[in-house]
């Protein structure tokens, strides 16, 4: 529970959990045994909600389980972590699937390690002109697992996930 929230926090601050997601997230926690009130009435909401609902509701559930925001670098690795989860549990029909969400995270003044070099290797992905280098992507989808229960992994991971194309983008050259 206390990393699933953590994780939560982590990708909320990095902009990819909306609160119209957290009652997805809520019912994984209700179905893997959570009994807190705050995350039953999360659950509750529809897809619609917004921060003014789910703000206060989430802010108690953290503060009754200590949970405070991560910094940006660590908020990256959590996210990451999270998505190799999940792509170990359902792989993406694209290349490099990991180094494609990580470059979203990579903020102009990149201060997450993790994701600059994800944004440096993702320029050339669909580039003829270059071999791919697919060390970055090994090292990213082999990061250590979080351990959550797999439905928590999808509700948490299904906002990132559908950052991702659907299918593998054509290769050509692409002015740098």
């Amino acid at each position: 529970m206390r990393t699933a929230l953590l994780v939560a926090r982590a990708a909320e601050s990095l902009g990819c959990l909306q609160p119209g997601d957290w009652p997805d997230v809520a019912v994984s926690l209700l179905l893997e045994g959570s009994e807190d009130l705050a995350i039953a009435e999360l659950a509750g909401l529809n897809q619609r909600a917004n921060g003014w609902d789910t703000d206060p509701l989430v802010a108690a559930v953290c503060e009754r389980h200590e949970i405070v925001v991560p910094g940006r670098d660590e908020s990256t690795v959590l996210v990451a972590r999270l998505m190799a989860d999940d792509l170990r549990a359902r792989p993406a029909v694209i290349t490099a699937p990991m180094t494609r969400l990580l470059t979203g995270l990579a903020p102009p003044d990149f201060e997450s390690d993790l994701a600059s070099r994800a944004f440096l290797a993702e320029e050339y992905l669909d580039c003829g002109c270059t071999e791919v280098d697919l060390d970055t992507e090994a090292e990213l989808q082999s990061m250590p697992t979080l351990g959550l229960p797999a439905p928590v992994v999808r509700a948490l991971a299904r906002p990132l996930r559908s950052t991702l194309p659907t299918t593998q983008p054509a290769h050509g050259h692409h002015d740098h």
